[in-house]
């Protein structure tokens, strides 16, 4: 999902990681639509999910080069496959101002703007835990 610090020219990307049983998320990250920001994404995953994992992703291009092949289901959007990560991105929307798109409510900086973010995931994943 996008977001932006400071102007909407300003895009910021927020990229998710969802484990599908729970629905918690495992890892995230701020950046652009790219590869550099998928990679950042796999190496903030924990060890645990690096391994034996299956990963169901959009048919974006930047997961090809960073998630392993053998592992790697790429699913068009509505297949059903990402439905859990597309209602996650809506709860989120609720639940934090600075991503909702025509807001009042944004970030004049990258930093507060993730701090927000980690709040907002903290909560979510509080709700998750067993």
């Amino acid at each position: 999902m996008w977001t932006f610090v400071g102007r909407k020219r300003r895009k910021v990307w927020l990229w998710l990681a969802v484990e599908r049983g729970t629905r918690r998320i495992v890892a995230w990250v701020l950046g652009c639509r790219g590869q550099a920001t998928a990679r950042r994404l796999w190496q903030a995953l924990p060890r645990p999910y690096r391994t034996n994992t299956w990963y169901y992703t959009d048919e974006w291009e930047a997961y090809q080069g960073v998630l392993p092949r053998h592992a790697h289901q790429a699913h068009p959007k509505g297949s059903g496959q990402t439905s859990i990560v597309e209602a996650i991105n809506c709860s989120l929307r609720q639940r934090c101002g600075v991503l909702v798109r025509r807001s009042c409510s944004f970030s004049r900086s990258l930093a507060m703007h993730q701090v927000r973010i980690q709040l907002v995931i903290d909560e979510h994943n509080r709700q998750f835990t067993i």
